[in-house]
């Protein structure tokens, strides 16, 4: 269904592959301003987010 409301809206732009690395989902980004980057899927998101706050953390030599 969520694919038949983005033909009628004509926003195809919402279609989107994820930005993870390792991973190959296509998803559709039902946020309000557009902005989401990882699917639901495999909770890429929150991967994603750890191993960032981890490389800060390594980057300032803290534990």
């Amino acid at each position: 269904m969520a694919f038949v409301d983005i033909i009628r809206a004509d926003a195809y732009e919402r279609v989107r592959l994820c930005d993870a690395g390792d991973c190959d989902s296509v998803y559709i980004d039902f946020s309000r301003n557009g902005s989401k980057r990882y699917c639901d899927s495999g909770n890429c998101g929150n991967r994603m987010n750890v191993n960032a706050y981890r490389r800060r953390r390594a980057r300032r030599g803290t534990d």
